[in-house]
């Protein structure tokens, strides 16, 4: 099954795979819930608590970085 691939400490979109569905676990990384399509200026990122994807504008992704740094 296709499968979605986003960083467990950011929520970032890392990208799109095929697992077997047993192996399909949300907290490893994992979802089978599609990204949105991303809008110029803005990123996919899953939101673990939700279970859902958002779309966040990438200024606010730079300075949440330049703060951990």
């Amino acid at each position: 099954m296709k499968v979605y691939l986003f960083d467990t400490n950011s929520g970032l979109y890392e990208g799109e795979d095929f697992w077997d569905p047993g192996d399909v676990g949300e907290e490893e990384g994992v979802t089978s819930l599609a990204p949105p399509v991303a809008h110029e200026g803005h990123l996919p990122v899953y939101d673990r608590t939700d279970h859902n994807w958002k779309l966040v504008p990438i200024d606010s992704l730079k300075k949440s970085v330049a703060r951990n740094d």
